[in-house]
């Protein structure tokens, strides 16, 4: 009898519930999907067994978090020792310096293959705090997704790893779930809310954090008379913000900052009626936003890191930053305010938009991640 796949994602809600779903649909065999409480997407196929046994958010105190995400692995290895699979296949680390450890003990228990989507190299914002751990996990099991090209070669020069153990796999596109009617109902609201209507509009929404560039942003924005006194466009920085400092912009008329988390629905209004999603990131090595926005057809701006120009190669979906500096940005914000016709013309460019959902489609996606299962066993 063929022995059960295990996938565990313990931070499978929101967008990355989607991924999981889009994912694990297009994938066969019998599937063990081990998540989050939180888990909050659609129903899964027949073949996925699904296992809520992360309940570790529910607890405000880091330490209660901990205990619980730990309690909740000791459980997860009393169930495998029970499936016996033949790969576990891991999403993401909680807690590296435990994780790293806990997952090799049960290679070796089980005698089974793991193999580690690695999203990031590293957490963000840790420099080398936990490279021992991941170290020595990544030397220690059997094969490593990464979603680009450029993190796999960043990987294997941080790691010094064979080549024959990375695989790049894309990371899909990310579907918003709205409600269609509800959004009509709302849209009279952000229409009023907002006023977007005949303006330019520049957008960076969901979570603010540092890594993204947002404080550069708004530092160009404020000392940049032609935008920031230009009544003709808008700057959105919708989302929670993670310790940012966008202070510079408070008092500027045309530009919204809101510290808060959107609907679906008001957060498909803001993409819909975005010109340029911006996207000045200072490191990263695949962006979810990046991948939702492809799907609706809005034009980026990126910086040249990680996998953020890799769509460019087949489509072009926007421009390209070499590197994020605030000249840099501001020469690009300008420029875009005075050819409002290339933002169109990229927007209403449905061939290449229809070669990245192709490209970035979750039947390849499972196809390639299916293969990777089938060889990773067979060595």
């Amino acid at each position: 009898m063929q022995k059960p796949y295990v996938y565990i994602d313990p931070q499978s809600y929101q967008n990355l519930a989607i991924y999981d779903y889009s994912l694990l649909s297009h994938i066969d065999g019998d599937i063990h999907y081990v998540c989050s409480e939180l888990y909050n997407y659609k129903p899964l196929p027949s073949n996925v067994h699904q296992h809520r046994m992360f309940g570790y958010t529910k607890h405000r105190h880091i330490p209660i978090k901990a205990i619980s995400y730990i309690f909740s692995c000791l459980i997860l290895a009393i169930r495998l020792l029970w499936w016996r699979p033949s790969i576990i296949h891991i999403q993401w680390f909680r807690i590296p310096a435990f994780d790293s450890r806990f997952y090799i003990l049960l290679k070796k228990i089980l005698g089974c293959r793991i193999v580690f989507t690695a999203h990031n190299i590293m957490p963000h914002d840790t420099g080398r705090r936990y490279y021992p751990y991941f170290d020595s996990f990544y030397r220690q099991i059997d094969a490593i997704i990464v979603h680009t090209e450029t993190t796999k070669q960043e990987l294997l020069a941080s790691f010094n790893l064979p080549e024959d153990k990375v695989a790049v796999i894309a990371h899909g596109l990310l579907n918003i779930q709205y409600d269609p009617q509800l959004l009509e109902k709302q849209k009279a609201e952000f229409d009023n809310h907002y006023q977007l209507k005949g303006k330019i509009v520049f957008s960076a929404l969901g979570y603010q954090y540092e890594y993204k560039g947002v404080d550069t942003l708004v530092q160009v924005w404020a000392s940049t008379p032609e935008l920031c006194q230009n009544s003709q466009c808008k700057l959105l920085l919708i989302g929670k913000n993670r310790g940012v400092d966008l202070s510079a912009a408070s008092n500027i008329s045309n530009v919204m900052i809101e510290d808060r988390i959107t609907s679906d629905e008001e957060f498909f209004y803001l993409l819909s009626n975005t010109d340029v999603y911006l996207l000045p990131y200072r490191r990263i090595s695949q962006s979810g936003a990046l991948l939702t926005v492809i799907n609706t057809d809005t034009p980026v701006l990126v910086t040249d890191i990680g996998g953020l120009t890799d769509p460019f190669r087949i489509a072009s979906i926007g421009w390209q930053m070499p590197q994020l500096s605030e000249e840099a940005l501001r020469n690009q914000l300008l420029w875009l305010l005075k050819h409002p016709e290339e933002i169109k013309k990229i927007k209403d460019n449905k061939e290449d938009w229809n070669k990245l959902r192709k490209y970035y489609s979750w039947e390849r996606i499972g196809g390639l991640t299916q293969q990777l299962y089938d060889n990773v066993q067979h060595e």
